[in-house]
């Protein structure tokens, strides 16, 4: 039997979406334990089995030789190949975590993370809300480059998420390097179990405006945005700030079903697979702000599922789009389990925008680029912040708003 797990994926640190009923393709999870055929094995690849052999007969130390070791550095080998950082290997022990964090719960320390741009070390886009990592003092910009005394500059996201990731109560060290200190810092973190937020609203301090900070898109995230919005439109709210500034993405039927509520009607976006079909996701019936004003924040750190709403928001016109170019991280994963109880995640398609804009490493371009000052986010509280991007949206909102 096959399951199926579809999400839009960025940062596997957080994302935690589970939606069995969602058939639209962004990552699914099948199983291939049962599909082995030797038939179908090319002859190109049976040098793999054949290597085994002549190292199971003339290798000197035989105690050394772990099959499932060499089977997994095989794998590895295999898809590293690829350059493609979408594209890796699961082990058992850290297989099951990850299908946790689809769930919406894990044990971990609760930040979105990312491949630092220069490739040394895991760079910390955002801590989430109430979380341990926000709570012990981590911030956007941080880079990680030690786990617990282990080198990660040379690991792949993945790896380091999985070394980070753990038991609830359990204590993991970062060595970090910090925007402006001279010195590596060493902080421990106590892992606990995280229930990654959806959506949080704040209103925005002298106007008719309500900032709707979207952290991922799950399951629950289309409810939340209409229960906030209908509060504060019955308060005389004139205009919402769709905020989604460090967003890695999330489940493609929750980014579908927000869109909808601000799109009339028409293309929300395609993929394009890799047997060249493709496959469209229209606008839905559901609660209709099509009439309400609203303005989009965006960032380098802005991913997956949040760039195909700001593409189709920008491309049906329904929403001026603010900040910087977005992270251009467009394409279709799949993730297959094996029998060894691990898995792989496997790029298997590209997304694009209504109007037929690859989002791949590309990316959402703004029609107002504005760059804050800093590179922490909003969760920094430093008294001299300034956001000039939200200052942005509510000017771009008194316009469209004034009588």
């Amino acid at each position: 039997m096959k399951k199926i797990l579809l999400i839009l994926l960025t940062s596997i640190f957080v994302i935690s979406c589970f939606d069995s009923s969602d058939k639209s393709k962004t990552t699914e999870i099948t199983n291939k334990s049962n599909e082995y055929n030797d038939e179908k094995i090319s002859d190109e690849l049976k040098i793999i089995w054949e290597a085994y052999e002549i190292l199971a007969e003339e290798y000197i130390d035989k105690e050394n030789l772990n099959p499932e070791n060499l089977a997994e550095e095989a794998i590895k080998g295999m898809l590293n190949s690829l350059n493609d950082p979408y594209t890796s290997y699961v082990p058992p022990e850290t297989f099951k975590i990850d299908q946790e964090s689809f769930m919406g719960h894990f044990g971990g320390i609760g930040a979105n993370v990312e491949d630092s741009p220069d490739n040394n070390g895991i760079l910390i886009t955002k801590p989430l809300p109430n979380t341990p990592a926000e709570n012990s003092g981590i911030k956007s910009g941080d880079r990680i480059i030690r786990i617990n005394g282990e080198d990660c500059t040379n690991m792949t996201v993945l790896e380091a998420v999985n070394k980070i990731r753990g038991e609830k109560g359990t204590p993991v060290t970062l060595t970090i390097i910090r925007i402006g200190v001279e010195t590596e810092l060493d902080i421990t973190i106590t892992r606990d179990i995280i229930d990654t937020p959806s959506v949080d609203s704040y209103e925005v301090p002298d106007t008719d405006f309500v900032r709707i900070v979207i952290s991922q898109f799950t399951a629950k995230t289309h409810d939340e945005i209409i229960k906030i919005i209908d509060k504060h439109t019955d308060e005389n709210i004139k205009g919402f700030i769709l905020d989604l500034r460090g967003n890695p993405g999330g489940l493609l039927s929750s980014t579908v079903n927000v869109a909808s509520l601000f799109i009339d009607e028409g293309l929300i976006t395609y993929e394009i697979t890799s047997d060249g079909n493709r496959e469209e996701w229209n606008v839905r019936k559901t609660k209709d702000y099509k009439n309400l004003p609203i303005v989009t924040l965006v960032d380098r750190y802005s991913a997956s599922g949040s760039e195909v709403l700001a593409g189709a928001l920008q491309d049906h016109k329904r929403s001026i789009i603010i900040g910087e170019k977005t992270f251009g991280k467009g394409s279709v994963n799949m993730m297959s389990s094996l029998s060894n109880e691990g898995g792989i995640y496997v790029t298997i398609g590209r997304w694009y925008t209504p109007n037929g804009r690859l989002i791949e490493n590309l990316g959402i371009e703004p029609d107002l680029i504005i760059e804050n000052k800093l590179l922490s986010e909003l969760n920094a509280y430093d008294e001299d912040f300034v956001d000039l991007q939200l200052n942005a949206a509510i000017t771009q909102l008194n316009f469209e708003t004034r009588n």
